[in-house]
């Protein structure tokens, strides 16, 4: 999909920028959260299955949601930002780009007491100004290697067949949490996690 190619390319072109982990590991990653909703979901599957995620936040939905915020990191999840309120950021200066990633941070850092060091750019846009004010935060930008397509209406066999079929070890899995369709993906989930299990598959942190 030419949503997996160009992330990929991307991390080719800048050393700031990562699309894929360390094999053997499956790195399952979720954004635009926490959803009050979806989001308790998706970590009782994780628990269930004794598997660790990242989890791309946004600063606003963590200054609303702190409590599922801690319950995240305190199941030994990952966090990194995804930006303050998920505007595209790639046509902004780089000044304004550095005090939404920093209101971020912090946001997510008075919950946790822990500043986040990964960052996913909103949609995976990004220019010369975002890289450089990540990397004036020292933050590593992290994009994908595998999307299902999860943020419009899949069913969730679709989304599950998407994964299995292309999977490979060390791919970074692209999903949403915080997204409208999010339930699809929950549904599916379980099934994906089953079948990393029989491959010997283990899904961890980034």
């Amino acid at each position: 999909m030419i949503s997996d190619i160009l992330p990929i390319l991307a991390s080719r072109l800048f050393p700031e920028i990562t699309s894929r982990g360390e094999p053997p590991g499956v790195y399952l990653t979720f954004d635009d959260g926490p959803h009050p909703r979806h989001t308790p979901g998706f970590l009782e599957v994780l628990a269930r299955y004794g598997c660790r995620a990242t989890f791309f936040l946004t600063g606003r939905q963590a200054a609303r949601h702190p409590d599922i915020v801690r319950t995240i990191a305190d199941a030994g999840h990952r966090l990194g930002s995804h930006g303050y309120d998920h505007s595209p950021m790639i046509w902004r200066r780089e000044g304004v780009i550095r005090e939404n990633l920093k209101r971020s941070i912090g946001a997510i850092a008075d919950i946790t007491g822990e500043s986040p060091r990964l960052f996913r750019p909103p949609h995976g846009w990004f220019g010369r100004s975002l890289r450089s004010a990540a990397g004036d935060l020292d933050l590593k930008i992290v994009l994908w290697s595998l999307s299902p397509a999860d943020y419009v209406a899949n069913p969730p066999t679709i989304l599950e067949r998407r994964i299995v079929r292309r999977v490979r070890p060390g791919d970074i899995v692209l999903l949403h949490d915080g997204a409208k369709y999010a339930d699809n993906m929950l549904k599916a989930l379980p099934h994906v996690l089953d079948f990393l299990s029989n491959r010997g598959l283990h899904a961890a942190t980034l």
